[in-house]
């Protein structure tokens, strides 16, 4: 019995009201997360079967592969015919409202025909360095398709005519070339989208988790520097020294954002040796000017925008974090305490890596907006992409969600409340018990 009461008494003082918030609380990020991916991946599906052509040939031939790509491979397509008035590819997609185009140009029968290779052009739009943006119709998508739409047109005008060559044979394996461009904001250049991506795909991955380290770190380190203080007592001594306490507010925020700015610089540097270590030898230097060209390397300006708005998440991460330590009774409290902050900085943080927030449906999209984090994480490809007027809405919303969380500190830290303020979940419940027994 003494060995189940033991039992009893250390399972109660682990599973408090606080645990059991933080695991519903995470039941409910998770199952966001997943209606998220649902609509994400819906989508993707339903893209990935609409095939837009632009028939520069316009001949007999290519009028009837598109009529055979609406049900190749078993598979209903919606294929859409379009007209392209210049070569200005980002200006037309935009025009069109479309992400990509497959266009045969002139000549593209002539060269079945001849049993060559044919060419083909595959323009796509990269809006997004989330894992999920670049799923759907893809160059090789649209390769595979359209391979099969040919070698299906072939194959009967073929078997019609009698035995297959072995030159036609050989056409039959690889029938077509893909000339891919990319358009990215209002440029393009002659790129694959996969190659854009890998050659990406590090900084897509590795500055959303130095912004949610930078974040974490410096509101735990100020939580927990309150906390203790207000714990042990030392915090009224401090606040009754003839400083004011403006002056110690301030002095804490600084040096959390120091600290935490140091930390920063020690990760990217740490994190950049390790990228270019995993480049070295893959020759990646030859695609600088193609990144510089479409505008995905940071220049020293938009290098400067990220960081206002990491320093503005920074700013409301350590104001929500005083208010948040002054509220700690305990040691166990005041670790349950930075949950919110942890939790409302990771739902972006995910979301930023696997999907483009902008695609997700209203609802969603408007919920995630609200969480000042988000636009910190979103900051870096907002600037690349050309989205400035999402950016600067993000980060006029930061300001003022900062004023409001920066105005209710300062209200705290300079009144009693500092000390007497607590969390407590139903104690004064309990209180009142024992009081009337």
């Amino acid at each position: 019995m003494k060995f189940f009461n033991l039992l009893k008494k250390e399972l109660k003082e682990m599973l408090t009201i606080q645990t059991i918030a933080t695991l519903i609380i995470i039941v409910a990020v998770l199952s966001l997360a997943g209606s998220a991916l649902t609509d994400v991946i819906e989508d993707a599906v339903e893209e990935g079967s609409k095939i837009t052509i632009c028939d520069e040939d316009n001949t007999e031939f290519t009028q009837s592969l598109i009529k055979t790509l609406e049900t190749v491979g078993g598979t209903e397509n919606e294929v859409t015919k379009v007209t392209l008035e210049s070569k200005d590819y980002a200006k037309e997609l935009k025009r069109l409202d479309i992400t990509n185009v497959v266009v045969f140009p002139k000549g593209f029968t002539e060269q079945v025909q001849k049993g060559e290779q044919a060419n083909i052009e595959y323009v796509g739009s990269m809006t997004s360095l989330s894992t999920m943006s670049n799923v759907g119709f893809d160059s090789e998508t649209a390769t595979e398709i359209i391979k099969n739409a040919i070698e299906a047109q072939l194959y009967s005008e073929k078997i019609a005519a009698g035995k297959m060559t072995e030159a036609e044979v050989m056409q039959m394996d690889s029938p077509i070339l893909v000339d891919e461009t990319t358009v990215v904001a209002d440029k393009s250049a002659k790129i694959s989208s996969e190659i854009l991506f890998s050659l990406c795909k590090m900084q897509g991955t590795f500055v959303p988790i130095i912004v949610f380290l930078l974040i974490m770190y410096s509101s735990q380190m100020l939580l927990n520097a309150v906390s203790t203080e207000k714990i042990d007592k030392t915090l009224e001594t401090l606040l009754s020294a003839p400083v004011s306490r403006m002056s110690v507010l301030s002095a804490k925020m600084l040096s959390a954002a120091i600290v935490a700015a140091v930390m920063a610089v020690a990760f990217m540097f740490g994190m950049n040796n390790m990228t270019n270590s995993f480049t070295m030898g893959a020759d990646a230097s030859q695609f600088n000017e193609v990144l510089e060209e479409l505008g995905l390397s940071l220049s020293a300006a938009q290098y400067l925008l990220v960081g206002l708005q990491m320093f503005a998440s920074v700013l409301i991460g350590l104001s929500l974090s005083l208010v948040l330590g002054a509220l700690a009774k305990d040691i166990k409290s005041a670790q349950a305490l930075v949950m919110p902050i942890l939790f409302t900085a990771m739902i972006p943080y995910i979301l930023s890596i696997i999907i483009d927030i902008k695609t997700l449906s209203p609802v969603f999209k408007y919920i995630v907006y609200a969480i000042p984090f988000t636009h910190t994480f979103m900051a870096s490809e907002n600037v690349m992409f050309g989205n400035m007027s999402l950016y600067w809405g993000g980060f006029v919303y930061q300001i003022v969600i900062l004023a409001i969380s920066m105005t209710f500190a300062i209200k705290v830290f300079t009144s009693d409340k500092i000390f007497t303020m607590t969390l407590s979940f139903g104690e004064k419940g309990k209180k009142r018990k024992y009081k009337k027994a």
